[in-house]
């Protein structure tokens, strides 16, 4: 039996001239962030989600990080790992590029 997915269509590519760049999925703050990759590979996406799991702030971006206003937890901007707290993440899922469109997939 095959797992379904349904696609959700973020926007147009060329709408987003700057990453990190501010949408809402479902009504909720993400960013659209440029992924890690290795030489020779074209760019790929991330979305992240802008919400610290830790006391629901909206983190910012500052430099190569986002950071909540409220403790100042910091992710990284590509992965939205956490750079001072051992372990913990904010939301991430990878983006697809198709017909123009970031799309992603749940």
């Amino acid at each position: 039996m095959s797992e379904q997915h349904s696609v959700k269509i973020i926007g147009s590519v060329d709408d987003f001239g700057a990453f990190p760049a501010h949408v809402k999925v479902d009504n909720e703050p993400h960013y659209i962030v440029e992924a890690p990759r290795k030489d020779g590979e074209p760019q790929r996406y991330n979305l992240i989600s802008a919400i610290c799991p830790h006391a629901g702030g909206m983190v910012r971006p500052h430099l190569n990080e986002l950071v909540c206003p409220l403790h100042y937890w910091c992710f990284d901007l590509a992965t939205g790992e956490a750079t001072n707290i051992p372990g913990e993440q904010l939301a991430c899922t990878p983006l697809e590029i198709e017909d123009g469109r970031f799309v992603v997939r749940t």
